[in-house]
């Protein structure tokens, strides 16, 4: 479950990659107007140095060669509106989100004096309670083959591998709220299975924590790909709402680094 918060806070992020990649390629885009005109059911295209057009004059007529070049002086227009778009997208979500959190009634019951809160109903669960309820979710996880390895954590929970008890117990010590393999239907009615999802607060979203292990495995390599094309395609991404951790047979598992990445992530300081 994602809020509203994160979900723009994201396309916040989104945005910001956009205006950055379309403002590197204005920096070698090409100079000149493109006019494009259909005549007979042909589309051809003319050059202007100057931008200005008139009936008497429509430019220079481009032969296929420079269809390049066309192609370049398009792109340029329309990315100089796509940051345009972009930035007011941009200032008119940030204007938003300060005015959400200014008005957000979690805060309102903090700021309230301790003695008060005694005193009045609260129709908001508190941070506690939302990650009990949260934790009580009761689901079926991916299924584990016969004679397959028992490997316990510390919480009491069967996983598939000794790296993934690792991460798991750094969770359960740390008292951050996780579950191992929660189902996660994806576009098209595709179910996969998150190693870990982890409820990050106080924002209260729920984001992705993946452990690749046999990256020197052709085949694992694909589907892993692939698993990570399909959240993508899903607005879930790498360094956003999805952390990554991997290792080979022969680069285990760096457990400082496991250490550092999950309270870096996911510790409330």
């Amino acid at each position: 479950m994602q809020t509203m918060e994160s979900v723009l806070r994201n396309e916040i992020c989104i945005l910001e990659e956009i205006v950055k990649g379309a403002r590197k390629r204005l920096k070698t885009a090409p100079t000149g107007h493109l006019r494009i005109m259909k005549k007979h059911n042909r589309i051809e295209y003319y050059y202007r140095s100057d931008g200005r057009s008139n009936n008497h004059n429509n430019g220079r007529y481009m032969k296929k060669q420079e269809l390049n070049l066309a192609k370049g002086i398009a792109q340029r227009d329309y990315d100089v509106l796509l940051v345009k778009n972009a930035e007011e997208r941009i200032k008119g979500i940030t204007t938003f989100l300060k005015m959400y959190e200014k008005t957000s009634l979690k805060s309102l019951y903090e700021k309230t004096n301790q003695y008060r809160r005694d005193l009045v109903s609260v129709p908001i669960m508190s941070d506690d309670e939302f990650i009990k309820c949260w934790q009580a979710v009761e689901y079926a996880g991916k299924s584990f083959a016969e004679n397959f390895q028992e490997i316990i954590t510390e919480r009491g929970e069967r996983v598939r591998s000794k790296s993934e008890k690792i991460i798991a117990d750094k969770l359960y010590a740390l008292g951050i709220p996780y579950r191992y393999e929660y189902p996660l239907i994806l576009e098209g009615n595709i179910k996969v299975y998150p190693d870990f999802t982890i409820l990050r607060m106080p924002a209260r979203e729920e984001v992705y924590l993946e452990h690749f292990g046999m990256m020197d495995d052709s085949n694992y390599v694909d589907k892993a790909i692939y698993k990570l094309d399909s959240y993508e395609r899903n607005g879930i991404y790498p360094g956003v709402n999805l952390f990554i951790l991997h290792e080979t047979s022969k680069r285990a598992l760096n457990i400082k680094v496991v250490d550092r990445l999950i309270r870096k992530l996911f510790c409330v300081e």
